[in-house]
């Protein structure tokens, strides 16, 4: 399904106090749902928008008419952000639990059956989104944030991995350590190739004495993974922490964080070392907040407002906006292109979508999730403006 042609609205880039884009990026609201978070796109071209603030999952649809129509399709059980779907059943996450319901692609009335338990005792508390991705197996993957700014270990801040198959709920303590040592790895996906990528948000109020004492508003760098390694593999935290912007060494850098240096084993040469810590495949700048990203799969690309062809494989990464920092950053939507011949990004964050005026950011733009449609544009979450925004592209 496409969405009704929005092309002669292409001066309208402008949303006054809230987002911009430039050429050859153009955007409008597309709906509005209180609280999106989490996005997915059946089948059919439907986008499923989770509600942090309803506990609740619209769908989006175009009319035959044209227009776009929404209908809700679930509430309640604590829903906030993570949602997928897997053969003939629709997931979604609470803080504390996984659950499912029977949904065909297409279907727009609400669903009556009621939830099962998928997963069950995720543990609660301080970081409480549960990204949930399906691998090309059918397993399922949910990340867990940690219980505090930095834990005493990595038990909590991890990616397990669950196979469905048997006796439902599963125990979330019985799935499989797919990767540790995630603060928070909140955006999640499935690279083309069939790799799980994601982006984490790093450690708060950095500081460290031998390295200048605060070093919190550049540091430390927000990570894009690539988990190709074998399950249960390190990526640092909390024990470890990438720069991005530090006097004396390159961004991406891994070195101990202060709380473990002295403790006779966490020492910057453990963190280097990649058989204790696998080091990022970016690091993006401090504390914007990376919560979602996606791969262009060349859906319907170079077609009117698809994006073109030579962005299939680049990434999309949502970043939600600071607090942490004295000048606040993030508050866009970035494409991150990729090298084809390395498989690496390039290091070009490239807005496509951004607040303008950071001053009072009461009001502000601050994406969540970014997802392609079939029609080859792109669907931004935003839940500070509860808005669901389509951007296409317009080139030479």
């Amino acid at each position: 399904m496409r969405f009704s042609s929005i092309l002669t609205l292409a001066l309208a880039v402008t949303c006054e106090g809230a987002w911009k884009t430039d050429y050859p990026f153009y955007a409008e609201t597309l709906a509005g749902v209180v609280g999106a978070r989490g996005l997915y796109v059946d089948e059919t071209g439907d986008i499923l928008v989770v509600s942090k603030i309803s506990s609740s999952i619209t769908v989006i649809y175009n009319r035959p008419n044209g227009t776009v129509a929404q209908e809700i399709l679930v509430t309640g059980s604590g829903l906030n952000h993570g949602i997928s779907y897997s053969y003939g059943s629709l997931y979604a996450s609470s803080s504390t639990t996984v659950y499912r319901w029977p949904y065909t692609p297409g279907q727009r009335s609400p669903i009556t059956a009621p939830a099962e338990t998928v997963i069950s005792n995720i543990p609660d508390g301080y970081h409480v989104t549960r990204t949930l991705v399906f691998d090309n197996e059918g397993r399922l993957l949910v990340s867990v944030g940690s219980s505090s700014n930095v834990d005493g270990n990595s038990d909590r801040a991890r990616i397990r991995r669950f196979s469905l198959s048997g006796s439902l709920p599963k125990m979330f303590s019985t799935g499989e350590v797919f990767a540790d040592g995630l603060r928070n790895e909140v955006g999640l996906t499935l690279h083309p190739c069939g790799v799980v990528y994601g982006v984490e948000n790093g450690v708060d109020n950095l500081d460290r004495a031998d390295l200048g004492g605060d070093i919190h508003n550049e540091n430390p760098a927000e990570e894009m993974n690539r988990f190709d390694q074998a399950p249960g593999r390190h990526y640092g935290y909390p024990y470890c922490f990438s720069t991005y912007n530090l006097t004396g060494y390159p961004p991406g850098s891994q070195l101990a964080h202060p709380d473990f240096l002295n403790d006779g084993v966490h020492s910057d040469e453990f963190c280097q070392a990649v058989e204790y810590n696998i080091p990022p495949i970016l690091a993006m700048p401090s504390h914007a907040a990376p919560l979602g990203i996606e791969f262009f799969r060349g859906q319907n690309c170079d077609s009117d407002g698809a994006f073109p062809c030579n962005m299939i494989e680049d990434a999309v990464v949502a970043f939600h906006g600071s607090w942490n920092r004295d000048i606040k950053r993030g508050y866009r939507v970035a494409w991150i292109p990729f090298n084809e011949t390395t498989g690496n990004p390039t290091g070009e964050l490239i807005d496509i979508i951004y607040e303008e005026d950071l001053s009072d950011c009461s009001t502000c733009f601050q994406p969540v999730n970014a997802v392609f449609g079939l029609d080859g544009c792109l669907y931004v979450s935003c839940d500070t403006l509860g808005e669901i925004i389509r951007i296409y592209y317009i080139g030479a």
